[in-house]
């Protein structure tokens, strides 16, 4: 809910990873940031650092992904509301195939 408040006003607009390293690493938890470039707002091609967010997946370098962008395009997060890389919603899609493929499996 928070996530929604604090980015109302931002665009959504997507775009391509460029590159990726290891942000940090804390207790053998890595965190990596992105190099992402998107259509600013005057239309010039913008290139920030995004922090991975940990509800998110499906995020890879060469991936065209889902973000909100500041109105100054200064900043930019990932979406994660939108389903196409939302966690939840892949991790339900990619049961719904193993089920689909499962019962075909079942039917010849």
């Amino acid at each position: 809910m928070f996530f929604r408040f604090s980015h109302r006003n931002w665009v959504k607009t997507t775009g391509k990873l460029l590159d990726s390293r290891v942000h940090s690493v804390r207790n053998s938890d890595v965190r990596w940031a992105y190099i992402v470039q998107f259509p600013g707002p005057k239309g010039q091609h913008t290139k920030l650092e995004v922090l991975e967010d940990s509800r998110t997946l499906g995020v890879a370098v060469s991936a065209t992904v889902p973000r909100l962008v500041s109105p100054d395009g200064k900043k930019a997060v990932f979406d994660r509301s939108d389903p196409q890389i939302n966690a939840a919603e892949v991790v339900k899609r990619h049961e719904k195939a193993d089920e689909e493929r499962f019962r075909r499996q079942l039917g010849d």
